[in-house]
């Protein structure tokens, strides 16, 4: 069964709808923790938002590890990004060396923002390490 998509008036609509469609589905609980000289930032207040954590090579499965490979050691490989909704999250800032922690997950793990995309008008992506 799909999902049953509004039909839009406008480009900025049908895309707003797309993006709450896949959160809906796919986000989960991240805190987010601001840092500067690592440590705490002052200036920016640790928050918990709802947002959508891709880890490792996310396709062959949770449970797969094949070739000895890890969870831990395919995030290493820089395969994890968080894609945040802007129309959700105006205010929100991220930097490198933030840190985030994944509430939802199993030992809730820590990760290190290395790259920042705020370019992408439907999403503010982070590229993140393990931490």
């Amino acid at each position: 069964m799909g999902i049953a998509m509004p039909i839009a008036s406008s480009f900025r609509a049908a895309r707003d709808a797309v993006v709450s469609g896949v959160d809906q589905r796919f986000a989960e609980r991240i805190r987010l923790s601001p840092m500067k000289n690592e440590k705490a930032d002052p200036d920016r207040p640790q928050v918990v938002i709802m947002a959508v954590l891709r880890t490792g090579d996310e396709t062959a499965g949770p449970l797969d590890v094949s070739g000895g490979r890890s969870l831990h050691s395919r995030i290493a490989a820089g395969k994890a990004a968080l894609y945040i909704d802007r129309t959700e999250y105006p205010d929100i800032v991220l930097r490198k060396k933030d840190k985030l922690r994944a509430l939802d997950r199993p030992g809730e793990p820590l990760f290190e923002i290395s790259t920042v995309d705020d370019r992408n008008h439907t999403r503010l992506i982070a590229g993140l390490n393990q931490a």
